[in-house]
């Protein structure tokens, strides 16, 4: 057994500068994404109050772009909307730094959330194409690995230039994040899928764009978004893509002001508990996706749902005023959350690409883009609220979510077909 198959990566040949432009745009979104709201404070002199309600507002505005960004990866194919998102990123971030009046920088922020919102769908489509038979699962897996190793590097490297520069730091972070963009789209511009090399046994391999090569490829087949909400077992799955958004938000909206505010727990701790999560999805992931492959995607899913409900219930435990106590306590529910996430994250998705109709596929990811817009939305608000009426409230709401989750994956577990359950192919 080969070290790329012990660590559960994909086979990877004649894809590297897909590789390259996932790690750049991790490694520039990283620079920046620490420091957007001290950016905007500090850098743009708006107040913080005014930069919170500007972001919530682009959030609420860019609802409709991932929906949006369905028929035009039906259409055009997935790279091209992967390269023309990164290209609009690379104008807004360019255009932060021009401008310091709060109606445009809202207007570019909104615009920068439309860019991400098309950008994610499309990423799981492209690779849905690029993936080996049997292998989404280690690629979506693999592309999250990635993107946390390019987080934590790009913020350490932000919070150096931050820490050297200044104001000028803050601009340089911005500059350099629109040129990663740039990288990444050229890169994945440059890709062509006839690099990969053709499996043994024949067939053809389609275009990046997604057809196959000219004149003898099937007819593109006609469909929108009516026939994806006819798929009832579809939309029974987004309800729990909209519970694991939930999850994954609670880490980064909820945790810190929970630790700190409702338990008054030294303001260390939420920093640490990041650390091992991200220590704990660069080291495990890929080996994590390669270990559940033979199970059931529905039964995997059910498995994550409740380990997060155990992992809610450790945080809510957790008391205030015992420092050490607490951060022991934190730390081993940060273990089980982060199993959860490991169980859950390309499961999902390889799920949702299984489910979809292959010439849909796009509007199948962007109604997930959507559920995932509306946990953006909601997330701020309902988790503050529910914090300051109870501090376990949060994790308990949170966890009768899972357990609904548990309900209705174990439905669908009974009504989908076996190979949308579990890949019949494993390369």
């Amino acid at each position: 057994m080969t070290v790329i198959e012990t660590l559960g990566l994909p086979n990877t040949r004649g894809r590297a500068p897909l590789i390259v432009a996932q790690v750049v745009d991790a490694l520039g979104t990283g620079l920046f994404l620490p420091f957007a709201v001290v950016y905007f404070h500090r850098a743009k002199g708006i107040e913080l109050t005014t930069v919170g309600l500007m972001l919530s507002v682009a959030a609420l505005l860019s609802l409709p772009a991932g929906p949006l960004a369905g028929p035009l990866i039906d259409r055009i194919g997935p790279r091209r909307v992967v390269v023309a998102s990164n290209l609009v990123r690379v104008l807004t971030f360019a255009g932060y730094v021009f401008t310091d009046v709060p109606w445009q920088l809202v207007a570019l922020v909104t615009v920068t959330m439309w860019g991400e919102s098309q950008f994610r769908p499309a990423v799981a489509a492209l690779v849905a194409q690029v993936a080996d038979g049997g292998q989404r699962a280690r690629w979506y897996a693999m592309d999250r690995m990635l993107r946390n190793v390019g987080f934590g590097v790009g913020g350490l490297l932000g919070g150096v230039l931050v820490g050297w520069g200044g104001t000028d730091g803050y601009t340089l972070v911005v500059v350099l994040n629109a040129v990663s963009f740039l990288l990444a789209a050229g890169l994945v511009a440059a890709w062509r899928r006839s690099a990969v090399p053709v499996p043994s046994g024949g067939g053809q391999v389609p275009a990046a764009d997604g057809r196959t090569p000219a004149g003898d490829g099937p007819v593109r087949r006609r469909g929108g978004y009516r026939d994806v909400l006819a798929d009832r077992a579809f939309l029974g799955f987004l309800a729990t893509v909209w519970v694991f958004a939930l999850c994954d938000l609670a880490l980064t909206v909820l945790l810190t002001a929970y630790v700190i505010e409702a338990r008054g727990l030294p303001a260390w701790q939420p920093g640490a508990l990041f650390a091992i999560n991200t220590a704990l999805v660069v080291l495990a992931q890929t080996a994590m996706a390669k270990g559940v492959e033979r199970y059931r995607r529905p039964r995997v899913l059910q498995v994550a749902a409740v380990l997060f409900v155990v992992s809610f219930a450790m945080f809510a435990a957790v008391p205030g005023g015992h420092s050490q106590v607490a951060f022991a306590g934190l730390a081993l529910g940060m273990v089980v959350f982060t199993v959860a996430e490991l169980l859950q994250a390309p499961t999902s998705s390889a799920m949702i690409v299984a489910i979809a109709a292959e010439h849909l596929r796009g509007r199948y990811l962007g109604l997930e883009e959507l559920m995932w817009g509306v946990a953006r939305v909601m997330a701020p608000t309902v988790f503050t609220w529910l914090l300051v009426k109870g501090p376990a409230l949060p994790w308990l709401m949170l966890g009768l979510c899972c357990l609904s989750a548990v309900v209705v994956l174990h439905r669908l577990g009974r009504v989908l077909p076996a190979d949308v359950q579990r890949d019949t192919v494993h390369g």
